[in-house]
């Protein structure tokens, strides 16, 4: 902008310097200036006017302008380079979450797969520890089952003796000795099923 204003300054002095000569040519020949009623010296003291007013104004205004200027050039630059940042940090910031989610994810999916395992385990130890129960709970019910046969045999044996001897008693009355009492007995018992080892 400063160049555009010297630029302007050059130029006006340049009409300025052409128009005083214009105004030394000779009255006969008039200059071009004359002819079309331009007063050169009221041109050169407007030239210099102006330029006492460019110059004022360069210094005042110009200056304060361009500083104003300047400064808000510089505060343009600073925030666009704090957005830049800013951004950086930002896509810093997203990359770091996606990681993060990423890496939870990860976690979750391993620690899903072992409470699975662990429920499938439990599940195993529960079944068999079930089987066993339901194992010895059987051979406890076939224990007291043979037991409680046992048992029925012994008794039903001594049943059976009582039986076989009112029952020769009473067919054989007195005729029986003791010996051959004892060998009724014996035979009856010995026809009775044995009890299972």
């Amino acid at each position: 902008m400063g160049k555009k204003i010297y630029r302007c300054c050059l130029i006006l002095m340049g009409l300025g310097i052409l128009s005083a000569f214009a105004a030394d040519a000779p009255a006969g020949e008039g200059g071009l200036l004359s002819s079309l009623g331009i007063d050169p010296k009221t041109i050169i003291i407007q030239v210099i006017g102006f330029l006492v007013v460019l110059g004022v104004l360069w210094k005042f205004v110009f200056g304060k302008v361009g500083g104003l200027l300047e400064e808000r050039r510089t505060e343009i630059t600073t925030q666009l380079d704090q957005l830049q940042t800013d951004r950086q940090e930002l896509d810093r910031l997203t990359a770091e979450t996606r990681q993060r989610l990423s890496d939870i994810e990860t976690e979750a999916q391993a620690k899903i797969q072992t409470a699975v395992e662990q429920g499938n385990a439990e599940r195993q130890q529960i079944l068999a520890q079930a089987r066993q129960d339901a194992a010895d709970e059987v051979e406890r019910a076939r224990a007291e089952i043979q037991r409680e046969k046992d048992e029925a045999i012994a008794e039903l044996r001594g049943v059976v003796a009582e039986l076989a001897i009112d029952a020769a008693s009473k067919i054989i009355s007195a005729e029986l000795n003791a010996e051959r009492h004892q060998h009724i007995i014996d035979a009856s018992i010995s026809r009775l099923p044995e009890a299972p080892p």
